[in-house]
């Protein structure tokens, strides 16, 4: 029995793979930061280039996959992919990232992205597409906006813990506090209703 091709499916798993690399690509920035802003050994330099080359290179894949509406680069991004969760679990195992704070919980939030672009992308190369004359060839929309919608909600939900972990996350203003005065006494320019004061 021939296996069947469900477009709003590989469409949907498409957009998943693509969120899910975008928001790795992003925690990698935000490690990258928290390692190159610390004043640190040569391997915490190297460690940041490192995490800055696979952040850009992650955003950049998924920017040009959603563009092309295809996994583009596949031969390119599985391996790069693999290695990446390979450099994510053996910061965890070694215990590299406890030394930095919480740094291993974006490490942690960074390998759970990038396992989940690489189970997606997996799991849509090995289905058989067939060539059904364009009749099938088109995703259901409001499937696939519940889709997206439930992908992003997906990604995010890992994503949001790794950035918070970052050292951006953890020098950020706590919601609710922004325009008050410091606790020290000095103005702050904003009254607490957020107008600048005259």
């Amino acid at each position: 029995m021939a296996a069947k091709y469900h477009p709003t499916l590989n469409a949907a798993a498409l957009l998943f793979v693509y969120f899910a690399a975008m928001a790795g690509g992003i925690v990698e920035l935000s490690i990258a930061a928290g390692y190159l802003t610390e004043d640190g050994a040569p391997g915490m330099v190297f460690a940041g280039v490192v995490a800055l080359a696979a952040g850009l290179a992650f955003l950049a894949w998924s920017l040009w996959g959603l563009h092309r509406n295809s996994l583009v680069l596949r031969r390119l991004a599985f391996p790069a992919l693999l290695v990446a969760a390979a450099a994510h679990i053996t910061v965890l195992a070694g215990g590299l990232a406890a030394s930095e704070g919480s740094l291993g919980m974006s490490h942690l939030a960074a390998l759970g992205l990038t396992l989940m672009a690489l189970a997606g992308g997996g799991w849509l190369c090995r289905q058989q597409k067939t060539n059904d004359g364009g009749a099938h060839g088109l995703p259901r929309t409001g499937r696939l906006l519940a889709a997206a919608f439930g992908a992003a909600v997906v990604v995010a939900s890992v994503a949001t813990p790794g950035l918070a972990a970052s050292m951006a996350g953890q020098q950020a203003v706590p919601h609710g506090e922004h325009g008050l005065a410091p606790s020290d006494g000095t103005p702050s320019g904003l009254i607490p209703g957020g107008h600048h004061q005259k």
